[in-house]
């Protein structure tokens, strides 16, 4: 009996200690989060105001706590080493959806290839225009920094 306890506590402790990871072992170790949630509850439920990801809920999976922090959009579920692109992604998701519910099409500039989404179509829906060029994924519509190749 006594064994048995120091043997969770180490491990407790184990779990608590700072540990390097990459931005990788962050994205495996939240799908396998979201593979054992069940049903009805989201994978937003690890995502802080902040858009930091709660590291509680992942210290078993990641085996210790990451001693830098993560961030994640609320809309697309990418993961990024700064706080500044989820948040105006999940900016530009809300005005997207809303546009395409309002107007039946999507906010991309006319003819671009990569499908670049059009600021000045979604303007009215938009508190401030984002510092970057996002774009809108063909399959699911969501939106994404990354250029489509």
């Amino acid at each position: 009996m006594f064994f048995k306890k120091r043997k969770k506590e180490e491990k407790g402790e184990a779990n608590t200690q700072p540990i390097d990871v990459t931005i990788e072992k962050v994205r495996q170790a939240v799908n396998e989060y979201a593979d054992g949630l069940p049903k009805g509850i989201s994978l937003r439920s690890i995502v802080l105001d902040d858009h930091s990801i709660n590291f509680d809920v992942l210290k078993a999976i990641l085996k210790g706590m990451p001693n830098r922090s993560f961030y994640m959009s609320k809309e697309t579920f990418e993961i990024f080493e700064t706080a500044e692109l989820p948040e105006q992604i999940d900016h530009v998701q809300k005005a997207v959806d809303q546009y395409i519910q309002e107007n039946g099409e999507e906010p991309i500039i006319p003819g671009n290839p990569y499908r670049k989404i059009s600021y000045f179509l979604i303007r009215h829906y938009l508190s401030i225009e984002p510092e970057v060029e996002l774009y809108l994924d063909k399959e699911d519509k969501m939106v994404t920094h990354r250029r489509p190749e």
